[in-house]
């Protein structure tokens, strides 16, 4: 990938080369804005002392459709103190999918009344020049992105829109620590390539159906780099199964819970829903373990979401813990009330749980 010039003086940060993999890294100056079209409010350029949010989106990502909405709360809530600009970028623009920013802010309608921007406004096989010098010369994929870039017009923080408020808080209250900031971004970025790396490793070790191997793989990975548990600790466990080594499973397992996972509500749960999964059908397991890390992603969470509180419903009554799971799936349901992708099936497995009850 070629580096526009305005990138090249991010080379010079004193920053080692194994923790600069991008050219634009937090920290950075920021690149300027150019655009191929405003859709939306007036045209936008970085301006020294004026905090700026500027996120990458497209009409075809349901994701960020999500976000819109949210960082318009942000932009009405910071209207005097940063600019926000919303880019869409990597839009499939072809003969058959015309070019429709436009008529998808229009729809968006008082959910999205920042500046909006495209990057590309007809067909064409490379990247536009936002998607270049912002997303990919910082090595990010995915969208929707956001970028803060502080009153010094660096680039103070990079991460999903969803995860914005307090960094933003911080660089809009000069509170924000770049340095830390930075440091912390280069140290998440090397991780991430180390991860992806050892995720390609393992994968193949596993469809060569060779366990001992993969679980060797994440023994020494872990060694090396004690963050990566985090990322492999559900995949080590099922291994450990996988392999015939139920015992050690268990206790590993229950490090889990107890140490890796404890203060990860996400992650428990997944832990547990991976053991008491319907589709996994699975006649045996750790149920008990399944129970006690939904337990404790509950109460992480002070019983306040629905599809954790029915993972734990579901680990009870694979459990054998009728009368409670029943207990539970109430308060997961009423949770869910309203929720169309989710309360249908809430419901059903209530339904089942009772069912069950009822042949005792």
């Amino acid at each position: 990938m070629s580096i526009a010039p305005l990138l090249l003086s991010a080379l010079a940060l004193p920053l080692q080369t194994e923790e600069r993999p991008f050219p634009l890294m937090v920290g950075d100056p920021a690149p300027a804005i150019q655009v191929a079209e405003w859709v939306q409010g007036q045209p936008v350029a970085l301006q020294p002392g004026r905090v700026h949010v500027v996120e990458f989106w497209a009409t075809w990502c349901g994701p960020c459709k999500v976000a819109i909405p949210h960082l318009n709360e942000l932009a009405r809530k910071y209207a005097d103190q940063a600019q926000f600009v919303g880019v869409s970028v990597w839009e499939r623009i072809s003969a058959e999918n015309p070019y429709k920013v436009p008529e998808f802010v229009k729809a968006m309608g008082d959910q999205m009344t920042y500046a909006v921007a495209a990057d590309q406004v007809a067909e064409s096989k490379d990247s536009g020049p936002m998607a270049k010098n912002w997303m990919e010369a910082a090595g990010q994929g995915g969208i929707p992105t956001a970028f803060v870039v502080d009153r010094a017009g660096k680039i103070a923080w990079i991460g999903h829109p969803m995860s914005i408020d307090e960094p933003l808080a911080s660089v809009v209250a000069g509170t924000w620590d770049l340095d830390a900031a930075a440091k912390k971004h280069a140290s998440d970025i090397r991780l991430k390539a180390v991860t992806n790396k050892l995720g390609r490793e393992i994968s193949k070790a596993k469809k060569d159906k060779d366990f001992a191997r993969a679980i060797q793989l994440i023994d020494e990975g872990v060694a090396r780099e004690a963050g990566l548990e985090a990322t492999f600790g559900i995949d080590r466990y099922f291994l450990l199964l996988e392999a015939g080594r139920a015992p050690e499973a268990a206790v590993y397992g229950q490090r889990l819970v107890q140490h890796v996972f404890a203060d990860s509500a996400p992650a428990l749960n997944q832990l547990a829903w991976w053991i008491v999964d319907p589709q996994a059908k699975r006649a045996q397991g750790d149920f008990a373990l399944a129970v006690a890390a939904a337990e404790r992603a509950v109460k992480l969470v002070e019983e306040k979401d629905a599809s954790i509180l029915d993972t734990l419903g579901l680990a009870l009554f694979r459990h054998g813990q009728l009368e409670r799971a029943i207990q539970v799936q109430e308060k997961a349901v009423a949770l869910a009330a309203g929720q169309a992708g989710l309360e249908p099936e809430l419901k059903a497995r209530l339904a089942e749980f009772k069912a069950a009850k009822a042949k005792l």
